[in-house]
């Protein structure tokens, strides 16, 4: 863990994203199906740490498939459109891109991991005092502080698209699917 100062920023979580007219994503989606489908992943360009989903399934040995590598999540949407490939993006972002692109956003599967995450600023302690970044740090502190709650957001979209639920997968479940072979590790 960093020892330099941070804040939180809002809550988000992980969903995954297709086509609007991915009539595979019309259903809830099963693990099997999301590792079955062709996959748009996010690949840090200057960074060997995985994306959160990677982690996970790397972490049980797993392996998706891939079909596009792109280096930002806005990337995502476009290579989305017109096909049946997914992508896995944080809650907030697809709604957003959802504005402008016909996306469909669907919860992970079980046994994926507790897709909430908290998004945070960090900086070097050094500049704890500095002027300027206090006043960005202030500036984006005000700025989260107008979001929605992820609960809000969740139950709004869960009015519009009841295949969206929060569900938390937990290690039972994980085991569960593993003896019952829904889940085949490479």
């Amino acid at each position: 863990m960093s020892k330099h100062p941070r804040a939180a920023l809002f809550e988000d979580m992980l969903v995954c994203v297709g086509c609007g007219t991915n009539k595979q994503l019309s259903e809830p989606l099963t693990f099997e199906r999301y590792m079955s489908m062709g996959h748009v992943v996010l690949k840090f360009r200057h960074t060997r740490q995985p994306t959160m989903e990677e982690w996970y399934l790397l972490e049980h040995g797993f392996e998706r498939r891939v079909e596009v590598v792109v280096q930002g999540f806005s990337l995502i949407a476009p290579f989305l459109s017109g096909t049946n490939r997914i992508g896995t993006m944080p809650l907030r972002l697809a709604q957003h891109f959802a504005k402008t692109t016909p996306l469909r956003i669907v919860q992970l599967p079980p046994p994926l991991p507790p897709p909430a995450f908290t998004e945070a600023v960090q900086w070097p302690e050094l500049h704890n005092t500095d002027p300027a970044s206090m006043w960005m740090r202030e500036m984006m502190l005000q700025e989260a502080s107008r979001l929605a709650p992820l609960p809000e957001i969740i139950e709004r979209l869960g009015h519009a698209d009841p295949t969206l639920r929060l569900l938390v997968p937990t290690a039972t479940s994980i085991s569960r699917a593993k003896s019952r072979k829904m889940l085949s590790p490479t």
